[in-house]
């Protein structure tokens, strides 16, 4: 008799250990998936990041300057030619 409950016990204990198994695997399977997604924002931010850097860099030069003279102020390089369009 004794062997027998000792036995059962044994056996539900196991199937409890066995259900928290599953249990913690899904979740390690949904954290996994998670920190892949986390991880692919982390590199696209990282790449917007360098692409920033390399746009500042940019307009701190004169050709950025003399685009934006050219394009808002309408300012024209020595010996360009302007072409108007009649109304």
């Amino acid at each position: 008799m004794g062997f027998v409950l000792v036995a059962m016990v044994v056996c539900l204990i196991s199937i409890i250990i066995f259900l928290q198994g599953r249990n913690t695997k899904s979740k390690l399977d949904a954290y996994t998936a998670q920190e892949e997604v986390l991880d692919s924002l982390i590199e696209e931010q990282n790449q917007r990041s360098l692409e920033i850097d390399e746009y500042e860099k940019y307009v701190q030069t004169k050709a950025y300057a003399g685009e934006q003279a050219q394009e808002k102020l309408g300012l024209v390089k020595e010996g360009e030619i302007v072409f108007r369009k009649e109304n």
